[in-house]
């Protein structure tokens, strides 16, 4: 996703400033029928210089029908793309079962501000912060047992949005500040970093947009989110307690340490120490060759196989095959990402794709066989499938290999104990030269 720094869209006044600067904010409730009412009533009674929405550049573009942003395939090799377009398909999601559940479209409220702020001839301003920079924050500031469990839940309904609704509530409810709060804690529970990125950092973007309206003489009426209110109407009260812009924009830096790269270097440093003190044992070439050999094709296998179920095109499955057994050497590389980008060369992918997807997932007649076959038509499910199956591939094959292939070759140097009494023996060789060297 995209990393590109932040620019302000200017808003599109009819007439300068009217004066003294005030920004009044209403919070919302995105799904809300109610919501909307009080947008317009408000706009029209306020009639102020300037509406203010809660929206980006692209998201704003999808609500007038424009095109969608496409997931370009240069972005997929950064890594992490797939799973922040699962994060953001997990937040959309919730949202449309919401939407289906009080019978109005998500985003209602956004489009009813901007539709009357052009009726009567309002300047509009987008003030929210680019939502690939907010998803690839949210993505990065979740320790990766969250992660598990979002995913889970998208697949799973454990938010309780799969089915009937476990617990029957009011819309107003929504908008209540003492339930906001509450749900916004509830969430902050289960992902500290996930809610600052979220919902934190985006109160401190969209106030300092607010305060620069202000400071220009704009009276401002912004909608947003009831869940932002209250943090909003704090920085506005209070400046000085802003955060500088700089720390609320572009992309994170990827931890340097954590549990699964641990796992993924002492990995890599086992394989390459295994292949090290075999050729300090002496072992002959011809073993060596053989070993590699079928260490390369035991992960292309599995690799290329997983990746034609899910349905990866045979050059993508053979890229990523051929790429798997580089995924023991460098645990920042991952051959599902080279089959994935090789996919994204003939398939088209954007973030409309996720609006497919939550209208699949919101049929609860059709058989789950069925829905599935429908999923895998949508481009970004197929690609997201193409990705983790190939990963996968290639990581059973990383385990499995020294239990199912190595027994098979061992018996040319003695059997698995011959291969243990190699690689002693190399050890020794290695500590006997390191000891030369040294005295």
């Amino acid at each position: 996703m995209s990393d590109e720094a932040e620019s302000a869209t200017p808003p599109q006044a009819s007439h300068p400033p009217s004066g003294e600067g005030r920004v009044q904010v209403v919070g919302t409730a995105h799904v809300s029928a109610d919501s909307v009412e009080e947008v317009e009533r408000t706009i029209e009674e306020e009639r102020p210089d300037i509406v203010a929405v809660e929206l980006d550049e692209g998201r704003y573009q999808q609500m007038q029908g424009e095109a969608g942003q496409d997931l370009e395939a240069r972005d997929l090799l950064r890594g992490n793309t797939v799973f922040q377009f699962l994060a953001y398909w997990m937040l959309s999601y919730v949202q449309a079962r919401l939407g289906e559940r009080f019978d109005i479209q998500p985003g209602a409220d956004m489009k009813a501000a901007i539709d009357t702020a052009e009726e009567l001839g309002i300047g509009v301003a987008l003030v929210d912060r680019n939502i690939q920079v907010t998803i690839q924050r949210f993505w990065a500031r979740m320790t990766f047992i969250e992660k598990v469990k979002m995913v889970g839940s998208l697949f799973l309904g454990l938010f309780g949005f799969g089915g009937e609704p476990q617990e029957e509530f009011d819309m107003e409810d929504i908008t209540d500040a003492d339930v906001v709060t509450a749900m916004i804690e509830e969430f902050r529970r289960f992902s500290p970093g996930g809610a600052e990125a979220l919902i934190d950092e985006r109160d401190a973007f969209i106030a300092h947009k607010l305060l620069a309206l202000r400071e220009q003489g704009y009276h401002v009426v912004a909608t947003v989110g009831a869940g932002h209110r209250e943090g909003i109407e704090g920085y506005l009260e209070n400046p000085e307690t802003l955060p500088p812009m700089e720390s609320l924009v572009g992309t994170h830096s990827k931890r340097w340490f954590s549990p699964v790269k641990l796992l993924g270097y002492l990995f890599t440093v086992g394989f390459l120490v295994f292949f090290f003190l075999l050729i300090m044992a002496g072992v002959n070439d011809t073993f060596l060759l053989k070993l590699f050999g079928a260490w390369f094709l035991f992960n292309g296998v599995l690799a290329f196989s997983l990746a034609k179920i899910a349905g990866a095109r045979w050059t993508s499955a053979g890229v990523g095959g051929a790429v798997a057994w580089l995924t023991s050497v460098n645990p920042l590389l991952a051959p599902g990402w080279f089959a994935g980008y090789m996919e994204l060369r003939h398939r088209s992918v954007d973030i409309g794709d996720i609006g497919k997807l939550n209208e699949i997932m919101s049929d609860e007649e059709t058989p789950i066989r069925d829905l599935i076959g429908q999923m895998f038509d949508v481009p970004l499910f197929r690609l997201i499938m193409v990705v983790a199956l190939t990963n996968i591939g290639s990581m059973i094959a990383s385990f499995l290999f020294p239990f199912t292939v190595l027994p098979w070759l061992a018996p040319e140097i003695g059997g698995v104990s011959g291969v243990l009494d190699q690689l002693i023996a190399g050890a020794e060789n290695s500590a006997e030269l390191i000891w030369e060297l040294v005295t």
